[in-house]
């Protein structure tokens, strides 16, 4: 057996991060009020060089004048708007972030997220099982993706535990990837899952302009992947 795990939480975290980083980015970009009274102020100032510099023998022809004018309104009413619609977005985010506030001191199940050790309470994790195999390994593994810990698990959709033993000694207080691989009669590879882990709920804030849920150890995750609530121990 012995296999190497080829997926880890914290990679699909920071991946998972990293989009939501970018997408609050063009968010704001797409939103930022001085980059619409930069556009605004250009507008202006191009439509004030045309008058002044026009020939005075042969003026500008009034109806493409007038039509220049409504341009101008125009773009001061889309930004008008733009600002408004951002005002409204951003309310209903803030809004929104209410309703997890009941989450905050509960105990929550997290998909794809490390588990927090914090020296003496163990990690608890939930697999969904493999049909397929006759043998499961769960593999704990630190943020760098070195391996802590390996032993045989049970296939199935309990929740199971790792005391945080390594050699006889408490393993550092610290974020762990908690992994399974599923074997064969023969020992071949058949499945591999990252493992659902536990944590409390200590804070809800907004990263950008979407919820984060931030469980014990910093764990930090987004509402779509608490798979469930409890009371806390």
């Amino acid at each position: 057996m012995q296999a190497a795990p080829t997926i880890s939480p914290f990679t699909q975290t920071q991946q998972s991060n990293g989009a939501a980083a970018a997408a609050a980015s063009a968010s704001q970009q797409g939103g930022n009020p001085a980059l619409e009274a930069a556009d605004f102020q250009n507008f202006l100032k191009l439509l004030t060089a045309q008058l002044r510099n026009q020939d005075p023998l042969n003026p500008a022809d009034s109806t493409e004048f007038v039509a220049q004018l409504a341009q101008f309104s125009s773009v001061e009413q889309l930004v008008n708007a733009n600002n408004k619609l951002d005002n409204i977005a951003s309310a209903m985010v803030a809004d929104g972030i209410d309703k997890y506030a009941g989450w905050i001191g509960k105990k929550a199940e997290a998909t794809g997220a490390p588990a927090y050790f914090d020296g003496v309470k163990p990690i608890e994790y939930r697999l969904a099982g493999n049909e397929k195999a006759r043998s499961v390994e769960t593999v704990i593994t630190d943020p760098l993706g070195n391996e802590v810990s390996r032993f045989a698990s049970l296939n199935g959709s309990m929740v199971q535990g790792w005391d945080g033993m390594v050699d006889g000694e408490p393993a550092p207080k610290s974020l762990y990837g908690v992994t399974a691989i599923y074997y064969d009669k023969d020992g071949k590879v058949v499945g591999e899952e990252i493992a659902n882990t536990f944590g409390g709920v200590r804070e809800v804030r907004l990263d950008g302009n979407e919820p984060s849920i931030i469980l014990d150890g910093g764990v930090d995750v987004g509402p779509g992947q608490i798979a469930g609530l409890g009371l806390k121990e």
